[in-house]
């Protein structure tokens, strides 16, 4: 009769990763606080996030966002950032639209 196949146990057994999430408090200045209807927004999603993608979550909600995204300054904790900046838990994002002035 065959060995049913090993299994690994105890604390050398691999463990599959696990998916963690985040929470950032998102801020919207301008016009951007109109189309996404709030000024202040806290959300939770998965871990490794860029700013680019908390953009895209927020432009799928309110699609009239999108158009303005070519324009969009992105901020991180009151510095400016990247739209690749990865995000952690606790962050500040900050959504600035374009400052027309006369």
């Amino acid at each position: 009769m065959p060995l049913a196949p090993s299994r690994i146990t105890g604390y050398n057994a691999p463990v599959p990763p696990v998916s963690q999430t985040i929470r950032v408090k998102v801020l919207f200045f301008g016009r951007l606080k109109e189309l996404s209807g709030h000024a202040e927004d806290s959300i939770e999603f998965a871990d490794a996030t860029t700013i680019e993608e908390l953009f895209a979550l927020y432009a799928a909600r309110h699609p009239e966002l999108a158009k303005f995204r070519s324009s969009v300054v992105a901020s991180r904790n009151q510095e400016f950032a990247a739209w690749d900046t990865r995000l952690r838990s606790g962050d500040e994002v900050a959504f600035l639209p374009p400052v027309s002035g006369g």
